[in-house]
């Protein structure tokens, strides 16, 4: 058979199969083009990145610029520590104590005996329980909180007698809740101790105004506060005042990384 017979009698399966071929070839040119340009297109970020991580991202300069303002933010929270972190005074701590129990009942008879004969001779009416529990605390870290809580009372106490305030009616102490969690108190933690108290308009917020002047304070700290809460009372020319300040403990976390905070 020659080619003319064969071409006669095939030439529709013989024109398919051309046209079949013609667009394979043409679609493996667009892929292989399409391919390399991608290639070439990460070869060139690949070796982008290799001169990156050659080179140093920092300078000698940028690392002393960071370290001087690491330092610095070293110092402030050094600072901001000191000036919130209540620090109690002797006596008010277990420190030397025969037992935590003896020290806190030695400090509140110490603190009652002291503010209520100053109390009386100003005429300044105080809750008798200086808001010390029915029950006395008797785990050490129960103990700590409220030697310091009493160590703010008689702060509070002082202050109240020196501006002539009328009474303090209410002293009510709250430690933590997160104390006893199972994921622990955190980097901050609050014992709050609230005060109810009245006095003539001048000498409550001459009570405010000294509870922030430091060298006013016994201890050289100015006091906490949580929340203010001022009212007309019924005593007429008083004013009545719900006052909840605040005993800051910080603690160092971890943080993911395994650095101390």
């Amino acid at each position: 058979m020659d080619f003319d017979e064969y071409w006669q009698e095939n030439k529709r399966f013989v024109g398919i199969v051309f046209t079949g071929l013609m667009v394979f070839l043409i679609a493996r040119m667009g892929i292989s083009s399409t391919i390399g340009a991608e290639a070439l297109d990460a070869r060139a970020a690949e070796s982008g990145a290799i001169r990156k991580l050659k080179d140093a991202m920092y300078s000698t300069a940028d690392r002393d610029k960071a370290r001087k303002e690491n330092e610095a933010l070293v110092a402030v929270a050094g600072k901001l520590k000191q000036s919130v972190a209540f620090e109690p005074r002797e006596g008010f701590t277990i420190a030397g104590a025969l037992s935590p129990s003896s020290r806190y009942h030695a400090a509140l008879a110490d603190v009652r005996d002291e503010i209520m004969p100053l109390a009386g001779r100003s005429n300044m009416v105080v809750d008798a329980d200086l808001g010390q529990p029915d029950l006395s605390p008797t785990r050490e870290e129960e103990i700590v909180r409220h030697l310091e809580a009493l160590d703010l009372i008689d702060r509070v106490l002082h202050l109240a007698v020196d501006v002539r305030l009328s009474r303090v009616d209410k002293i009510h102490v709250v430690l933590d809740p997160s104390l006893k969690s199972k994921g622990g108190v955190g980097a901050i933690e609050k014992t709050r101790v609230d005060f109810e108290f009245s006095g003539s308009g001048a000498a409550v917020l001459e009570f405010l105004r000294r509870s922030q002047e430091p060298e006013l304070v016994i201890g050289g700290r100015s006091l906490t506060i949580l929340s203010l809460d001022t009212r007309a009372a019924k005593r007429q020319g008083e004013i009545q005042t719900k006052l909840s300040l605040a005993v800051v403990r910080l603690h160092e976390v971890e943080t993911s990384d395994g650095e101390e905070l």
